[in-house]
């Protein structure tokens, strides 16, 4: 059986090339499974990438993680139900009756995976929609996730629904939710609901509050001024006047909650603060943007990038090249953000994205 880390991997390999990561359901407890176990490397949140060369790009870096983390942790031994020991039956129990706590829920769960190594025990079904995570060696539990059918809630949870689809209520969509998610680490639990292409909320069980989501939007029922701001990136970098969206995603961040709005046929996006109007990312395949050496990636896209990120390049330095499908702009003054630059054919240099780098 795959280790954890292996099928996280290969899980997200096998969405290309839809959106990937941007930005799991279980981000929470996740941050705290790495604080705690250090068994999971960093999952970056869902975006959405265009052109085989991102494709190739992502792949490869989530491959050599995978590499770079494999020889400096400890073999994993995994088994299934059929061959448990006594001891090893133990772990089963223990993650029912953790679950079973933690939830306040009567629910049995079909654990038949158990993988162990030097740092955790994990317990999973088989599907694994749903999991324990244990210290080594004891029945301690560091986090867990339980999934229910919506109608499997008993009536605490239900102002929790509630209050999950009225987060759904400005995208003017029809809600019904079908199963609900149980995500709990350290003194923190939430709840997680999710709807159809990708979207859910995050419901903290402590204050009754959306603390994470990601939902679609008509563009016609999005924010105005954002619409606005990204139809002229995109008029500036595609130096075309018909181009539209047909999608708006507004999706919550640690910085600053965004908008990307999006053309699903012709795969071109731009995404925009919430707040402060800000441009983080554009992607269009052009025609008339060509960088033929790295000496040109700043000259180049220096007044493109001051028109529609707002940031002066002067100062900047140029890295990577065609082997990296790209540049990379960055500056040694504090404060000063990295910019990303994506080619899309490597023999021609045209670019089909920029973008602001996250921290």
């Amino acid at each position: 059986m795959p280790s954890c880390d292996e099928q996280i991997i290969l899980e997200e390999l096998n969405q290309f090339p839809e959106q990937i990561l941007s930005r799991e359901r279980s981000q929470a407890i996740l941050k705290g499974v790495r604080e705690e176990g250090g068994r999971l490397q960093k999952v970056n949140k869902r975006r959405m990438y265009y052109g085989w060369m991102a494709k190739g790009l992502i792949t490869c870096g989530l491959l050599l993680g995978f590499f770079w983390m494999k020889p400096f942790s400890a073999p994993a031994e995994s088994t299934s139900s059929a061959a448990l020991t006594p001891e090893e039956q133990k772990y089963f129990t223990a993650a029912q009756k953790a679950i079973t706590t933690a939830t306040g829920i009567e629910k049995n769960f079909p654990f038949e995976e158990i993988e162990k190594n030097e740092k955790s025990f994990f317990v999973q079904t088989k599907d694994h929609t749903t999991w324990v995570l244990f210290k080594p060696d004891t029945t301690e539990v560091i986090a867990l996730k339980a999934t229910f059918a919506i109608h499997e809630l008993t009536e605490p949870y239900h102002k929790y629904v509630e209050t999950a689809r009225n987060a759904y209520n400005d995208t003017k969509q029809p809600v019904n939710f079908e199963i609900a998610e149980f995500v709990k680490r350290k003194d923190s639990a939430l709840l997680s609901f999710e709807l159809e292409k990708d979207q859910d909320v995050n419901v903290d069980l402590s204050t009754n509050k959306v603390i994470d989501y990601r939902l679609n939007y008509n563009p016609k029922d999005a924010d105005r001024k954002s619409l606005d701001i990204a139809q002229k990136a995109l008029t500036r970098f595609s130096n075309k006047n018909d181009l539209s969206f047909t999608l708006a995603i507004k999706s919550s961040d640690e910085k600053e909650d965004r908008w990307t709005f999006d053309n699903e046929h012709e795969r071109y996006s731009v995404e925009v603060g919430a707040q402060t109007g800000q441009v983080y990312d554009v992607q269009y395949v052009t025609d008339h943007i060509i960088i033929k050496s790295i000496d040109e990636a700043i000259p180049v896209t220096k007044p493109l990038i001051e028109d529609i990120f707002g940031i002066d390049t002067t100062g900047y330095k140029a890295y990577g090249g065609k082997d990296w499908g790209g540049y990379i702009l960055r500056s040694d003054s504090p404060g000063k953000p990295r910019l990303s630059i994506q080619l899309n054919d490597l023999d021609i240099g045209n670019i089909y994205g920029i973008s602001i780098e996250r921290d």
